[in-house]
């Protein structure tokens, strides 16, 4: 078997040789607003119903964030990528593919529509290509590198080649190929090329005429790919390592805008010096708050925070500030993903909060749940029935406390109205260690912004 994978990744070369080199690429200096759209987003489902699916996909989720923390993660070798070839501090298992935001963008000259999934916990850019020997079922035709004239593949000595966890070379080719894999099984194998990107952005209004902007990138042009791309043709990764699409084009901020899912409106992705005033306007519906971003040496792809606290009520938890804290050996902490749907505590911080909402509303478990499930409480039946039976449950409030910010979070970013099942539940599950992860569930209707020059993260709810 790995013969014939390796066989297949020089036919992709050899298919390429003859592409002529282009310049390497510089610092991105436009401005870049594209629109992102959920991996439901048609599929006709009701609020609960696209929540549930979500729901699924961050189990899935959060048990490779806790491979990934705990470097428990075991790389699928194969025979061009041999494990001493490992880049010093890179992790061997990414988070899993099955994400929950697509961007669609086009690659090659002339362009190919790709739809590809966003992923702030990880850094490689890659698509499935042609030929392929394994690909998983996507929107978009495959990439054919065959028919664009401007595909290149990187040299073995290329930089972002030996900044591939999992790289070789093809001999006499002098190809640079790569083997990525992620926690929830998912695994694409190809040759790592250069190609020009390019996104469709529309002017700072949204309203203005649509512009087209093309920028060369170095990705995956994967021809063995196994596992989940849910509704996506490859993924953007937006992490903080040099593979990364922000790495690449040196951007020093980008900012993006989540709606929720059943809205029917698209969410904006913003980078490029544009994203850095998105505060600044009237669209805003209130304060913007900072903290800083913190970075771990261990597991450098993250967006890390520092979380201080959690109330409920109006009642700040008494929960110790060592279960918040980033360790030296990159266990713990507590990163911002938007690539998460569900907010991820560990078990023992998860049970006090489920106590601090159960005391509270004075509400036993629904059937089937309980603190270490979906966290599910039953309702009353004439809340069942009542027309307006949003409004019959009053929930307590929950703020989540960071260094310098408290965010105040809207009920329906925390809390899921299942009617038809007789249930309250709210968006938080076990992340299955000791680290925590910041869900896009949590984020909806906020404007956020990652400022890599600053080092902060800012928010502040807005009518995405």
């Amino acid at each position: 078997m790995q013969q014939r994978l390796v066989a297949l990744v020089l036919l992709v070369a050899a298919a390429s040789a003859a592409c002529a080199s282009r310049p390497a690429a510089s610092a991105f200096v436009g401005d870049v607003r594209v629109a992102l759209k959920h991996v439901d987003t048609g599929k006709q489902l009701s609020r609960p119903e696209l929540i549930r699916r979500a729901m699924r996909r961050s189990k899935a989720r959060a048990a490779a964030l806790s491979a990934v923390r705990s470097r428990r993660g075991r790389f699928f070798p194969g025979a061009s990528d041999p494990p001493q070839q490992q880049a010093p501090g890179a992790t061997a298992v990414r988070p899993s593919g099955d994400l929950e935001y697509v961007v669609d963008l086009a690659i090659g000259t002339p362009p190919q529509r790709v739809s590809a999934l966003l992923d702030t916990g990880s850094d490689l850019i890659w698509t499935q290509c042609a030929p392929c020997a394994s690909c998983v079922t996507q929107p978009d035709p495959v990439f054919a590198p065959a028919a664009s004239a401007s595909y290149e593949p990187a040299r073995c000595a290329a930089p972002l080649c030996s900044d591939i966890p999992h790289h070789g070379c093809l001999r006499p080719a002098d190809t640079c190929t790569y083997h990525y894999n992620y926690g929830d099984g998912t695994t694409t194998l190809g040759v790592y090329a250069t190609e020009p990107f390019t996104f469709a952005s529309s002017s700072s209004g949204g309203g203005g005429d649509a512009l087209s902007l093309s920028v060369p990138l170095g990705f995956g042009c994967g021809s063995v790919n196994v596992g989940s791309l849910n509704n996506g043709s490859g993924i953007v990764g937006f992490g903080r390592n040099p593979l990364s699409l922000v790495s690449q084009l040196s951007i020093r901020r980008f900012s993006y805008c989540l709606t929720p899912y059943a809205s029917g409106r698209r969410s904006t992705l913003l980078f490029g010096s544009l994203a850095g005033g998105v505060y600044g306007d009237a669209a805003g519906d209130g304060p913007v708050q900072t903290t800083p971003l913190l970075q771990s040496p261990q597991n450098p792809t993250f967006y890390y925070v520092r979380l201080t606290g959690i109330s409920v009520g109006g009642r700040r938890l008494r929960i110790p500030e060592s279960a918040f804290a980033l360790q030296p050996d990159g266990s713990g902490g507590v990163i911002v993903d938007s690539g998460t749907a569900l907010t991820l505590l560990p078990a023992a911080v998860l049970a006090e909060v489920v106590r601090a909402f159960r005391a509270q509303l004075r509400l036993p478990f629904a059937n089937g749940s309980s603190a270490d499930d979906s966290v599910c409480f039953a309702v009353p039946a004439a809340w069942r029935r009542s027309a307006s039976a949003s409004a019959q449950v009053a929930v307590p409030r929950m703020v989540l406390h960071f260094q310098g910010a408290d965010l105040d979070l809207p009920r329906r970013n925390y809390v899921l109205d299942d009617h038809r099942r007789g249930r309250l539940c709210l968006l938080l599950a076990d992340s299955g260690d000791d680290g925590w992860t910041i869900g896009n569930l949590v984020q909806q209707d906020m404007r956020v912004l990652y400022d890599l020059e600053a080092e902060t993260l800012s928010f502040a709810p807005a009518q995405c």
